[in-house]
This record gives structure tokens, C-alpha cells and sequence, in this order.
């Protein structure tokens, strides 16, 4: 970029431009004026040469043939330099010349002096404006060291100065990211220790509580194993917890890369069901499957199934006995969806916009199980791979989690 598409910088250039275009003007009218100043002494010489040579008697003819003689003679040399007349001699000692002289010396010093003043003065200020603003860039950056943001460099001009500020303004943007993403970070980690801490210590309180009876009563071989069962129950749980929170912590920080695949929606739903087919039967729910075996999606298998998995493990939760969980797949011309509906309690419209929190439990739900954590990691795995996850609900009329994948998703 160009200083010239610096506005200062071409007012600047512009003045002293001016100014040298001044210089050139008052140049050639000093010459001028010498000229006509040397033509006027002169011809004063030559009035004051003829009035003296007629005043001593000499013919006008011979006057006039010595004016009009333009070729020097060593006589004529000899003679002038007897009376003190050389081209070495100091021009302010010929009366002549003198006056003369002093009227140009006085023109140009005039007209130099106006036009350096004009010069110093554009100088002055540009610089003076160029130093405000270097001050004014420092202090700027100077807040932005001390984490201030809200200030912005002057950078919406052309030219090298405001290029330069555009390049601070890129660094002090880096610097604003990183720092909020520090931040961020920071907050991620006190959560994320405040949930594990919150959530284990009911089961730690109550393994030290069946400890202690286990304790008491060592030989007590009914009281043990009923215990014992129990604390392993704990422990299971917490196990099941720490893994659920880790694992949403990993999808947190973006450190999980998924390995997408085609694969039968069937397949998907089939995988994600296996495990929890004998609870609904052992809860006394039906778990249906239903959609078009040929119906294909592109996604990492294991996660996916994982979350359509806690998708259904969730209506399990909030169903009775008889009622009914079906997993349906079907295509619109951009989506494939994978719903999970149930026929049960349904969710309150003031819980809809909570139930991804995690560890949110719906005051009407205290009893039912769950840790909180199963629709939070849906969620995230789901719109980690592009999809989209939403629920429709009314109280007593069950729940519906849809899952929406693009039929061709975009390239990596």
C-alpha cells in the first residue's frame, strides 16, 4: 500500500508540493528582476558615461561608437583596474550596482523565508498530528495489555500507518480469544469439579454409611451381603457417573474425533436397543422398532448409538408399567430422523427448555431414575456431528426426542 493513500500523508506531499512549485515560481520571478534590475543599472552606467564625456567637450558621434564598442581591450583593462575596477571587486562598492543588489537580496530573503515558514508550518503539523496519534495507538495498546477491549485503533483509512494498526487490532483480537478462551476453560474445569464433586457424595456418603455397618457387624453374614451388594451398587454407579461426566467433558473440549460411517438406520436403532430390550421387558414396556430397513445415514456408530441409547434409557425413566417406547426412523429430502417416543409422563412446558441442563431433574420427576446426565451427552454427540436434537412434549401425553441427520453431510 502506498503512502500516497495515507490522507495525511498526501495532504502533507500535496502542501510541500505547493511549496516547491512556489520555490520554481519565485525562482523565475528573481530572475526576471535581475534581468530587468542588471538592464536598468546598466543603461544608468551608460547615461551617466555619456553625460560626463559630453560635459568634456566629446562628440556625440564618438559617444556613441564607444557605447555601441562590445569588444574589450587590454588598454581599456589596464586602464579600469588602475581605477579600482575588476571582476573581483565587491560589487557593494560600485554605487551603481549596489542599490540594485540589496532590492534582489531583499526579494529572495523575503520570499524564502515565507515559504520555509509555509514549509515548517506543514511539517509541524503533520507531525504534531502524526505524534497525537502515536499516542493516542499507545495508550490503546497499552489497555489492551491490561485485558481492555473496548477501545479500537483508528484503521477504516488506507495506507501503511493504518495497516499497521489493522495488524494490532488482529493481535489484540488473538489476544481477546485467547483470553476468553482461557477463561472459559477455567469456568469449564470449576464445573466441572463442582459436578463430580456434588454428584459423589451421596454415593460416597452412603459407601462409608454401609461400611461402617458392615463394620459393626462383621459376623453377621446376612447384614454383610445385603450391604456389600449395596456398596457395590454404589460404586457402580459412581463408575457410571465419572464416565458419563468424562465423557461429556471430552465432547466439551472438542478433543473426541468422530469416525463417520454408512450405516442401516436399523442397524443404528437395533445396536442402541440390545442392552435395554430386557429392562422394558422386565419393567413390563414394550421397546418397538419401526421404520425402512434401506434407509441409510452416514455417523460414527459407537457415539451415535450411545446417545440414541440414553435417548431411550430416558423414556424408560419416565414410563409405567404398559406403557409404550418406540424408536422410528424415517427421510425427508434433506433429513434422516431418528425419533425416540414414549407414551408416558411427558415433560411441563416450563421443564422444555431446562431438560438438557445437566444434572437437571424436574421437580415432578424427583423419584424417577437418572443421574441427569443422559440427555445432556445425547445432545452433545448428536450436534457434534452435525445433527440436531429437539423434543416435543405435553404433560400426560408422552415425549418425542428427534434426532435429525443430513442425508449428505458436508465435507470434512
Amino acid at each position: 500500500m502506498s503512502f500516497h493513500q495515507d490522507r495525511q500523508a498526501q495532504r502533507f506531499f500535496t502542501v510541500t508540493a505547493a511549496l516547491c512549485g512556489a520555490a520554481l515560481l519565485l525562482a523565475c520571478a528573481l530572475s526576471v528582476l535581475c534581468a530587468g534590475s542588471l538592464h536598468a543599472a546598466l543603461l544608468e552606467r551608460e547615461q551617466s558615461l555619456a553625460a560626463s564625456l559630453l560635459e568634456q567637450g566629446v562628440s556625440p558621434t564618438a559617444i556613441t561608437a564607444a557605447l555601441q564598442c562590445t569588444r574589450p581591450s587590454p588598454a581599456a583593462e589596464a586602464l579600469l583596474l588602475r581605477l579600482g575596477r575588476s571582476p573581483r571587486t565587491p560589487f557593494w562598492l560600485l554605487p551603481s550596482v549596489r542599490a540594485h543588489a540589496w532590492r534582489l537580496l531583499l526579494a529572495a530573503g523575503f520570499g524564502a523565508v515565507l515559504l520555509s515558514a509555509c514549509q515548517l508550518a506543514a511539517a509541524r503539523r503533520f507531525l504534531s498530528m502524526r505524534d497525537r496519534m502515536y499516542r493516542e495507538a499507545a495508550g490503546r495498546m497499552r489497555r489492551f495489555a491490561d485485558g481492555d477491549f473496548t477501545c479500537r485503533l483508528p484503521h477504516a483509512q488506507d495506507g501503511a500507518l493504518y495497516q499497521l494498526f489493522a495488524a494490532a487490532e488482529q493481535l489484540s483480537t488473538a489476544l481477546q480469544s485467547k483470553i476468553n478462551a482461557e477463561q472459559r476453560s477455567k469456568e469449564f474445569l470449576k464445573n466441572m469439579f463442582s459436578d463430580i464433586s456434588h454428584q459423589l457424595k451421596t454415593p460416597l456418603a452412603a459407601l462409608q454409611m454401609y461400611a461402617e455397618i458392615i463394620t459393626a457387624e462383621p459376623d453377621n453374614a446376612e447384614t454383610v451381603s445385603v450391604f456389600t451388594e449395596k456398596s457395590l451398587a454404589s460404586i457402580a454407579r459412581m463408575e457410571s457417573l465419572i464416565g458419563t461426566l468424562l465423557k461429556i467433558a471430552r465432547l466439551d473440549a472438542g478433543s473426541i474425533s468422530f469416525a463417520p460411517e454408512t450405516m442401516l438406520a436399523a442397524d443404528l436403532a437395533a445396536k442402541a436397543a440390545a442392552e435395554l430390550q430386557t429392562r422394558a421387558a422386565r419393567e413390563g414396556k414394550r421397546l418397538t422398532l419401526t421404520g425402512d430397513r434401506a434407509l441409510t445415514l452416514c455417523c460414527d456408530p459407537a457415539w451415535t448409538a450411545e446417545a440414541l441409547g440414553n435417548l431411550i434409557k430416558n423414556a424408560l425413566d419416565h414410563t409405567s408399567p404398559g406403557d409404550e417406547i418406540t424408536v422410528r426412523w424415517e427421510q425427508s429430502p434433506a433429513m434422516l430422523c431418528i425419533t425416540v417416543a414414549d407414551t408416558g409422563e411427558g415433560i411441563a412446558p416450563a421443564d422444555l427448555h431446562h431438560i438438557f441442563k445437566r444434572f437437571y431433574r424436574s421437580p415432578s420427576a424427583q423419584n424417577a431414575q437418572g443421574t441427569g446426565l443422559g440427555l445432556p451427552l445425547a445432545r452433545a454427540v448428536i450436534e457434534g456431528q452435525g445433527g440436531m436434537l429437539s423434543v416435543q412434549s405435553a404433560p400426560h401425553q408422552g415425549a418425542a426426542f428427534t434426532a435429525a441427520f443430513l442425508v449428505k453431510p458436508p465435507l470434512a
